[in-house]
């Protein structure tokens, strides 16, 4: 049962007016300074994400410069959903009556609801406060996209802006192992050395809390905390999924080859389920953030198979962690994360790893983790660039750099690790 005990637990600086360090340490996400731009807005602010993403530490950051900032304390409500409240009434009646002791529309408040997913009916929950106290600015965290990014479009359209939060970049992690990035791009060929040895170990440390962890207990971690609770706490609460051994059967088939164009008709014989039960449980593990699909492109965004579908885990480290995927799937896999493309091209034995589409600009891109590469291993580039009048293609190798042309084509050869730092020669979209 929801107490006045409970709230302050969760709200110490009501007592304290400051935020601990611990709970709002000063390194923060790239993501801290979009969302700040939102805090004036009327409008909903809402994070979701894998787990351990980070979502908590940036709400309790954002109360931390609101304080800061001169923001009375007791108008900053926190709550986390881990905690059992079936109705946000409750919740804003005891705030108001116990902390405020006025009526919750008198001055400006901040209520801040982590976990959101696990209130039943949350959208229409919180649409009646925000209709009815234009004085509340709400900021919410989800684990689950489904839940905040999918079902709440018509109950709080005009109402909400959504943001998701990834696990660290490159640039990220290497701030938050205290590495002067600005440094170590403006001279990368003399830092090269150190950058690689970074990469190697963000591949299984891209969570703010395993920077300093070593293998072993990185990949514990990860199995544990993110793709076990995704299991058995996210997929069973959200979707009442009961074959478990399914779902860990299919995040093993893309962790052991990430990349994989998956026939759903081939893996349902396989597995011995139906087709429509093998393609419901691949949208849970996307909708909680496990795996990512990318779409066969086919001239445009709007004509791009639906059908034809390649899957990756959404960072490389569940790869790493649960299977004994190929360096290059491993690169590949980054590649796809750092780009976030979500097309890539094929006909008949021709294929494009990605394709990036910014309006008219197009950018294939092609993952070769080597230092070799000859122009007979890039057809598929080369056709999709002569097929579609694209001038210039990437390729992210291991260390070999480079700008060729080849029958007109600019092929622009870049290292992965100068690619994750964003140095190349040509522009990117």
């Amino acid at each position: 049962m929801l107490s006045i005990e409970i709230l302050t637990q969760f709200n110490r600086w009501w007592k304290t007016h400051s935020v601990e360090q611990e709970l709002a340490p000063d390194i923060k996400r790239d993501m801290f300074s979009k969302i700040e731009k939102y805090l004036k807005l009327r409008q909903i602010v809402a994070v979701v994400g894998l787990r351990r993403t980070g979502k908590t530490t940036m709400i309790f950051q954002v109360i931390d410069d609101l304080i800061k900032s001169g923001v009375d304390p007791k108008n900053i409500l926190y709550f986390s959903f881990d905690e059992s409240v079936d109705d946000i009434r409750s919740l804003a009646t005891l705030y108001s009556e116990k902390i405020l002791k006025k009526e919750i529309r008198s001055e400006k408040i901040y209520i801040f609801l982590d976990e959101i997913q696990k209130l039943d009916d949350w959208q229409n929950k919180i649409k009646i406060y925000y209709d009815m106290y234009p004085n509340i600015k709400f900021f919410v965290t989800g684990s689950a996209s489904v839940n905040i990014l999918l079902d709440e479009k018509e109950t709080l359209a005009g109402r909400i802006f959504y943001f998701e939060l990834d696990v660290l970049s490159f640039e990220e992690f290497l701030r938050f192992k205290g590495k002067d990035v600005v440094l170590l791009k403006n001279d990368a060929d003399i830092w090269k050395h150190e950058i690689k040895i970074e990469l190697e170990n963000y591949l299984l440390r891209p969570f703010p809390e395993t920077i300093d962890f070593d293998d072993d207990v990185a990949k514990v971690y990860i199995k544990e905390n993110i793709v076990e609770k995704a299991i058995f706490r996210d997929l069973r609460v959200l979707f009442d999924v009961k074959d478990i051994e399914l779902i860990e059967r299919l995040i093993m088939i893309v962790a052991s080859d990430p990349g994989l164009i998956l026939n759903l008709d081939e893996i349902s014989k396989e597995v011995g389920k139906s087709r429509q039960t093998v393609s419901n449980y691949m949208r849970y593990l996307k909708d909680c953030f496990i795996l990512k699909d990318v779409r066969n492109y086919r001239g445009s965004f709007k004509a791009s198979s639906r059908k034809l579908k390649k899957y990756y885990l959404i960072h490389p480290c569940i790869a790493l962690a649960l299977a004994d995927a190929s360096i290059g799937k491993v690169a590949e896999n980054l590649v796809q994360f750092a780009s976030k493309a979500n097309l890539f091209w094929r006909e008949a034995n021709k294929e494009v790893d990605f394709v990036l589409q910014d309006g008219s600009q197009i950018l294939p891109i092609e993952s070769k983790y080597s230092s070799k590469i000859r122009m007979r291993d890039l057809k598929g580039l080369l056709r999709f660039m002569d097929k579609f009048g694209v001038d210039t293609g990437f390729v992210i190798t291991e260390d070999y750099e480079a700008l060729e042309v080849y029958k007109g084509f600019n092929i622009q050869f870049v290292p992965l690790w100068k690619y994750l730092l964003g140095i190349t020669s040509q522009k990117t979209i």
